[in-house]
């Protein structure tokens, strides 16, 4: 039985239950038990694989699928349960950050933008929920957990993520200077604890912090609202993306 993948609620408690038993018998030093638990969650592994890479693979000559494995060890041996509630969550961010890791290194593939994600899950999501089976839909539900919290808090802007893909800049310049002026209210207590009171950008505060002009503000605020909602989020993935942009001042004026 492919017990990880259960429908109701009791079913989903009692296989968090059996996940942490398989993590306590591992930490315990039972080889046995880690070799059986990855061999479970091949399926979960390649399918993050498929995420990243947009293709099938054989793990036998995926390299990509090499990374992901390592990936999960590490998540495996990771895991703190006080700190993270579930573990597949959890699992999936180590993941997902070392297959970034891995294609910046070898730069095979171009930086994607990461609100393509969130539409992609997003769709991916509505079709589980109205097309897939139950156990597909459960799943699905595990591990986009921390993107809906995420949606709710957009929503709380007057945000979608639909509106996120139309407002992203196609220019890597561009996304410089937009997200380094996200950075300027995440790194500042004052002007984040102002812009989520108010659900405005701090326009005035940023034109003497930032060499831009109150056009690009204006123009690019959705985009800069949620790049700073990601930088003090738990959205380890985007958190990457946004870090991985070369920080420099950009003057746009």
């Amino acid at each position: 039985m492919d017990w990880h993948f259960q429908g109701t609620n009791d079913d989903r408690e009692h296989t968090k239950r059996i996940i942490i038993e398989y993590l306590n018998r591992i930490k315990a030093g039972d080889d046995s038990a880690r070799e059986e638990f990855i061999l479970r969650f091949r399926p979960f592994i390649l399918k993050l694989v498929y995420k990243a890479t947009d293709r099938h693979v054989e793990p036998e000559n995926s390299e990509e699928y090499s990374v992901a494995l390592l990936a999960f060890n590490e998540a495996i041996n990771a895991y703190d349960e006080e700190k993270h509630s579930n573990f597949l969550v959890f699992s999936e961010q180590v993941i997902n950050r070392r297959l970034i890791d891995y294609k910046r290194k070898n730069h095979k593939n171009k930086m994607v933008y990461p609100f393509s994600y969130f539409e992609n899950e997003d769709i991916k999501l509505e079709r589980t929920l109205s097309d897939a089976d139950g156990n597909n839909a459960i799943e699905r539900l595990e591990f986009t957990d921390e993107i809906r919290l995420f949606k709710s808090e957009l929503a709380s802007f007057d945000i979608t993520f639909k509106d996120l893909l139309s407002c992203t800049p196609k220019h890597r310049d561009s996304r410089e200077l937009l997200i380094n002026i996200a950075k300027k209210i995440a790194s500042n207590d004052g002007l984040y604890e102002k812009l989520k009171k108010t659900k405005k950008l701090p326009t005035l505060e940023l034109l003497k912090l930032a060499k831009v002009s109150r056009r690009t503000i204006e123009r690019n605020k959705k985009y800069i609202i949620a790049v700073s909602l990601i930088l003090r989020s738990n959205l380890e993935i985007f958190k990457e993306y946004a870090a991985g942009i070369q920080e420099k001042e950009v003057d746009l004026r």
